[in-house]
This record gives structure tokens, sequence and C-alpha cells, in this order.
């Protein structure tokens, strides 16, 4: 059901797009013919060598292709109107009321030239069969090979009837005349016309089909896209997914911030499975949403804690500030839940480094993933176990004090410490 309605909502946006484009394309060709006819018509009438013939200006063809433009105009406005407030169509039978009057406006003009023009409408009459040719394939424009059809059957029906019901005989008139006002003529491009018809229809199921495809293929990726950012971060699945899943390695100044929940072995041996997931994801909601307000990405999930990095792959102005804004606000958004009773009495213990570490795919053909290692990333670790020598809740070397640089901030020299596999001692300061 949701394929359905994604798809129904992008194919009635497109098809709203290619109404608008139509709308203009034949407002422009109103337009341009318009101009031509006046410089045909002018050229003409100065040719020296046909300087005697009479060539009158189609003054009442200029008025209705400019009935015309301007009904394409006002078309076109109302469409965009439609596309950016609301998305949607104005009614499901729009499209067929446009085309009827489109088609009607040009079955006037046939008319009129017809009845009342015959001798010195060759010109004219020749546009505005080039006009039923372009509204008949500009049909396809509405998705809708049932329109097209109908459109292509309109048209030559029209023309063929105009024709029919003017059987006047035409006198002195030259071959091209003959030709055009032949009932044969007339029969032959009422069943062109009709095939157009047939033609853009063909072209709108197909244009259809194509966006069906493309609104399943975006459908799916969106939800391989879902799921792949489910198991890591969205900031590495899109890294990943733009890079073809070849992120090269590289330097990069980064922040590093390891959570723990204390004693959470011994809470979860008395739960049952289902109390202790529903625990962890209140946990780790407020964990991610915390972490990507402040453009950190959450790297691993480790059961009863997590790994969080601050300017990869998202570069971000100071990762060290960003880490620490949000070690402070995640601390108070846990004891605010606490003090409410929303999840079970718990103590956490946040540990912040920055330095360089090398980020990038690590990994073979077969197997490989995105990770953050380094130095910076072991000495974090350490630093979020010494929560539990000073008491503390928040932990931060120096190093990630000083390139936070925030002078709003309580921050408590613990001392100097010996960290496990540290060869020199860690000074370490206490945020909460």
């Amino acid at each position: 059901m949701e394929n359905i309605t994604s798809f129904t909502k992008l194919f009635e946006l497109e098809t709203l797009r290619s109404e608008k484009l139509r709308a203009a394309i034949l407002a422009w060709y109103a337009l341009f013919t318009a101009i031509y006819i006046s410089i045909i018509s002018y050229l003409i009438k100065n040719d020296i060598s046909i300087k005697e013939t009479t060539v009158p200006l189609p003054h009442n063809l200029f008025l209705l292709l400019s009935a015309l433009f301007v009904y394409e105009v006002i078309a076109n406005r109302l469409l965009d109107f439609r596309i950016k407030k609301y998305g949607r169509s104005i009614h499901p039978n729009f499209k067929y009321v446009n085309a009827f009057i489109e088609l009607a406006i040009i079955t006037v003009m046939l008319y009129i030239y017809n009845s009342y023009f015959h001798h010195n409408s060759v010109l004219s009459d020749v546009v505005l069969i080039s006009l039923y040719y372009l509204i008949v394939f500009l049909s396809s424009f509405y998705l809708d090979r049932f329109i097209s059809l109908v459109t292509g059957i309109f048209a030559a029906c029209s023309y063929t009837f105009l024709h029919v019901i003017n059987k006047e005989p035409v006198t002195d008139t030259d071959v091209l005349e003959e030709i055009l006002y032949h009932k044969y003529f007339s029969y032959a491009t009422g069943i062109l016309l009709f095939l157009c018809g047939i033609a853009a229809g063909f072209m709108a199921n197909q244009l259809y089909k194509h966006i069906q495809r493309t609104a399943e293929l975006v459908e799916e990726e969106k939800k391989l896209f879902d799921l792949f950012s489910r198991q890591i971060s969205k900031e590495v699945a899109q890294e990943l997914l733009d890079k073809e899943g070849k992120v090269p390695t590289e330097r990069r100044f980064v922040s590093v911030m390891f959570i723990d929940i204390r004693d959470f072995t011994v809470y979860a041996e008395k739960q049952a499975a289902e109390t202790i997931v529903e625990f962890q994801n209140i946990f780790f909601a407020v964990i991610t949403e915390v972490i990507h307000k402040y453009k950190g990405i959450v790297n691993q999930f480790l059961g009863d804690g997590c790994m969080i990095t601050f300017g990869a792959p998202v570069k971000v102005d100071n990762p060290a500030a960003n880490a620490v804004k949000a070690a402070l606000e995640i601390n108070n958004i846990i004891e605010d839940k606490i003090a409410n009773k929303e999840i079970h009495p718990l103590t956490t213990g946040m540990g912040i480094h920055c330095g360089q570490a090398v980020i990038g795919n690590i990994g073979t053909s077969v197997k490989s993933e995105y990770s953050i290692t380094g130095g910076v990333v072991i000495l974090a670790s350490r630093i979020e176990s010494e929560n539990k020598t000073y008491n503390s809740k928040i932990l931060i070397s120096k190093e990630a004090l000083e390139s936070a640089s925030l002078k709003d901030i309580s921050a408590d020299f613990m001392g100097a410490a010996r960290l496990k596999g540290w060869s020199r001692p860690v000074e370490l300061y206490k945020l909460a």
C-alpha cells in the first residue's frame, strides 16, 4: 500500500509537470507562429517578382493565435501554482477539458478560414493543420494513452468534418491549393491525425511505464538505504552509497566519545528479554537523537554502550565542542527520564578525547566496513573506563577540553591518570 501511495503521488506530480511543459510548448508555438506568419506575409507582399499579387495579412488568425497563447499561459501558470502549493492535479478530468478547448479553438480557426477566406488562406490552413498534429503528439505528455487516442479521434473527425461540409468547388486556384482542399487529401489528413493519436497513446504508455519503473526503483532504493542505515549511521551509509562502497582511507581530526551503562549485566540478569530491549530502545533513542543534533554518528552499539564520532564522515567546525555539548545534554535527558520514572535508574559513564584518526573502508572486496581507528579511539575508551575510578559520569582529556574552547562549562581537574596501554599520563577533567 505504501508503494502504491508513493507511486501515485510521484505519478501525479510528474503528470502535472508534463502538463505544464505541454502548455508552455503550445504557448510558445502560438507566439512564434504569429511572428512567422507576419514575417512571411511581409516578405511576400514586398517581393518584387510578385508585387502585383495581393496577400492580405490574416488578422483573424493572429487574434485566434493570441487567444490560444493567452489560454496556454494561463493554464501553465495554474498548473505551476498547483505543483508548488498542492502537488496534485486540479481535477482528474481537467486534461480532457483542456484538450477539448485547445482543439475547439483550432477547429473554429479552420471553420472561419474554410468558410470566409478560402482563396487566401493556404498559409493559415497549413499552420492550423500543424497545430492539430502538435496538440495530438503533445497529448502524450498527459501520460494517459486513452486521452491521446481520444485527442487523435477528435482532431481527425473535426478536420475531416470541416472539409466534408465545405463542398463548394474551388476555381482559379494554384496546384498547392487544389491539393490542400481536395477531398482525398482531407480524408488522408484525418487518417494521419487518427494514427498520430495512436502513436501518442503508445508514447504516453511508454512514459507511464518508465515513471512507474523509476518510482519502484526509488522506493526500493529508499528501503535498502533505510535498512542499511539501521545497521550503520545514515551519514556513513550515504558516504558509502555516494562512493559506491569505496571510501578511501584518510587522516582526519575527530572527537571520539564512548558511553557505557554501569552494572547493566547485573540489571539484565533479573529482567525479561522484552524489558531489556524496551530499556535499550529508549536509552539509545535518546543517544541517537542528541548525537544527530550535534552532527555526530553512532559508529557501534555495544549492548550496554556505544562508540560515537564527531568529524567523520561528516565534517564539523569543532568536533570536540560538539562532543562536549552532546555529552552534557545526554546526561541531563537521562537524569530527567530517571526522575520521571520513564526508565530504570542507571548510571552512565562517558569518555571524550580528540585527535587524528584514520577513517575509511577496512577489509577486502568480499567483506569490508567503514571504520575509524587510531590512538584517539583507544584513549577515548580508556578515559570512559576511568569514570569508575573517579565516581564521575563524564570525563574528558585535556586536549579535548582545550580544543572545545567552551567558556560556559565547568570542568574539574582530576589529575594525570595512568591509563592501561598508554605510555604517558593523561590529564583528565570531570564535566559531570
